[in-house]
């Protein structure tokens, strides 16, 4: 065997094994009941606003936005993670303070 082909061989058995580790190994959930903690994805622009202006009575505490957004289906575990982590304790006086607050 040449050095050429030596190091063909070594680079395509490399590259079996990393491809091989990589399916053994599916991604994580990152959110849902086996997961303790939720990585936070910031929800769709157009969809928080809308919630946010039609689900919520004002003025609201954080503790009563955040209650109506555990309420709807319309967030992903990870995006209710990321109005949580983004909405400060506070008193809303309407929704564009809430939008303001969370720089939508």
């Amino acid at each position: 065997m040449t050095f050429e082909s030596k190091s063909q061989f070594i680079i395509g058995v490399v590259a079996l094994l990393v491809a091989s580790a990589c399916s053994a190994n599916p991604p994580r959930d990152t959110c849902g009941p086996a997961v303790t903690t939720c990585a936070a994805a910031q929800p769709d622009r157009q969809k928080t606003l809308a919630h946010i202006k039609e689900h919520v009575t004002y003025p609201a505490t954080r503790r009563q936005i955040l209650a109506a957004c555990a309420q709807t289906k319309e967030f992903s575990e990870s995006e209710k993670q990321w109005i949580a982590d983004n909405l400060p304790e506070g008193t809303y006086a309407n929704s564009d303070d809430v939008a303001r607050t969370l720089k939508l």
